[in-house]
């Protein structure tokens, strides 16, 4: 009995001692997961205290940065290009035999100086430098006989102020651009940095219709809301004296006078969705203005010389790829009076005095695939082709418009960019011409491009 006594009071012992480490052993594993979540609370806090802290630098060197940018109330940007070209060229409008040239062109260098006054209140000045050669300036002297053209030769390269404007911001919709200033019509005054168009020159289509980056003194006033711009601008307009057949009426500009007559001012809207500079946008614009009130003998025409021109462009990037194009239609009222008058203008050599067209037009399409990836490269290398189409002389007011200068093109070429701050373009482009006796022509051009901002 003793026994069995001692062997149940030895077995709870030992139960109890085995509960005992049991215990010890949930208590011990209890206190290791909770070691475990506190060390675990521990290492996120210092993720998060070191998420902060770099996050806090960051900020820090942004807020340098933009203190730095605030106090920086000036800005100072070039650009500018380089052509060689091998062409086969036609003398003049008899010539049907083209006969290859080449030729070298330091086709600008381009300064604009931006200061910021205050958030609202800026002011840009554009300077461009033309051709490295020696520039020259026309007035009109009406004491000179029945009056006449004189040219002045100025010292020193060629320079054209291309904008001194003033602009006033009044807020994030509503824009005042006051000076002389760009005129919205043709994609020229969007895209005309080496870096924004693909061919080696700027578009010879828009070009043979209006004046290329087109300027003039007189107010633009902008609006933006839900990604549409509105512009509205009254300028300057064109003199009809300097109007041609072969670039219609870019010709007119007043640029080479040392002052602009104002008598004809002319209106231009244009309405924009997206942004053409990066690539996705497109709008329309309308230009209308009367040109007989700019000439110095505008006596010769009884008819106020309206030029109206319409515009549609666009421009779409996707991926790799990019596209633009432009359509430019005008019509020019009493072209066959203009043709006529600027036959006997005093003191200017006639030059191609054939008849000017009443109606015009032009197009370009661009399309452009970046191979950098496709090539493994380590800079962007664009290739692309361009057709282009201009035909100053559609229509005229009196007998049959001549094909001499219905032209189009086809070009395929590459951009390259070493750095991002320069270009480097090789092309290679036929001609082809609507008049029967004209043969196509060929032509290589290459060019360098550079653009920076301090």
């Amino acid at each position: 009995m003793n026994n069995i006594v001692k062997f149940i009071a030895v077995s709870i012992l030992l139960f109890v001692h085995h509960q005992s480490v049991a215990a010890s052993d949930v208590e011990l594993e209890a206190e290791i997961l909770k070691q475990k979540d506190q060390l675990q609370l521990i290492e996120k806090q210092l993720a998060e205290l070191k998420t902060t802290l770099i996050t806090a630098e960051e900020q820090r060197q942004d807020d340098k940065l933009t203190s730095h940018a605030k106090a920086k109330n000036w800005q100072i940007n070039s650009y500018g290009s380089v052509l060689y070209k091998n062409e086969e060229v036609y003398r003049n409008i008899q010539d049907t035999n083209p006969e290859r040239k080449a030729t070298t062109d330091l086709e600008r260098v381009v300064l604009e100086f931006v200061y910021d006054f205050d958030a609202k209140w800026q002011v840009e000045v554009e300077l461009e430098y033309e051709h490295g050669g020696v520039g020259s300036t026309l007035e009109y002297d009406g004491f000179e006989e029945a009056g006449e053209f004189e040219a002045e030769i100025e010292a020193g390269g060629e320079v054209i102020v291309e904008k001194l404007q003033a602009k006033y911001k009044a807020n994030d919709y509503f824009t005042v651009k006051m000076g002389h200033i760009f005129v919205p019509v043709g994609l020229g005054t969007d895209l005309h940095k080496p870096g924004q168009y693909f061919s080696t020159e700027r578009y010879w289509s828009e070009a043979t219709l209006i004046p290329q980056v087109w300027h003039e003194t007189g107010i633009n006033l902008i609006s933006a809301w839900q990604g549409f711009t509105a512009q509205t601008l009254i300028t300057t307009g064109l003199n009809s004296e300097y109007f041609r057949t072969y670039q219609w009426v870019a010709t007119g500009h007043q640029k080479r006078f040392e002052q602009v007559n104002a008598d004809d001012l002319a209106l231009t809207l244009r309405l924009d969705y997206g942004n053409i500079k990066t690539g996705k946008g497109f709008g329309v614009s309308y230009y209308t203005g009367d040109t007989t009130g700019n000439r110095h003998h505008n006596t010769q025409i009884g008819g106020n010389g309206n030029l109206t021109i319409i515009g549609f462009h666009g421009a779409y990037s996707y991926d790799n790829w990019q596209v633009r194009g432009q359509y430019l239609l005008g019509t020019l009222d009493d072209s066959e009076a203009i043709t006529n008058a600027n036959k006997t203008t005093p003191g200017l050599k006639p030059g191609n005095f054939a008849q000017l067209g009443s109606e015009a037009e032009s197009s370009f399409v661009e399309l452009a695939y970046n191979s950098q990836a496709l090539l493994n490269l380590k800079n962007p290398l664009y290739l692309y082709t361009t057709y282009e189409y201009a035909n100053p002389i559609k229509k005229v007011e009196q007998g049959n418009a001549t094909d001499r200068f219905n032209k189009a093109s086809v070009a395929f070429g590459i951009n390259y960019f070493p750095i991002k701050n320069i270009v480097l373009k090789a092309q290679v482009a036929q001609q082809m011409y609507a008049q029967s006796n004209l043969d196509d022509s060929s032509s290589f051009s290459l060019s360098m491009g550079y653009f920076f901002s301090i």
